[in-house]
């Protein structure tokens, strides 16, 4: 399951970044960074690089925030 803290809701919506998106990078990243706790998964997507920050608890996928770079 993949869940949504505030804070990424929010970015979202800001960058008008689609949850279809979202879910193709976190199930079929280009790349993934560890980082303490956190996964840093990023994919190309329509010519731009998306980054998923996101940890998981308890088998859930919480996404902590989302941008293009």
């Amino acid at each position: 399951m993949i869940y949504f803290t505030k804070h990424a809701k929010e970015r979202i919506k800001e960058r008008m970044i689609l949850k279809k998106d979202i879910e193709k990078v976190i199930l079929n990243p280009d790349k993934i960074l560890r980082e303490n706790h956190r996964i840093i998964a990023s994919k190309k997507i329509n010519k731009e690089v998306l980054e998923i920050v996101y940890v998981i608890e308890n088998n859930k996928k919480i996404i902590l925030t989302c941008y293009y770079l």
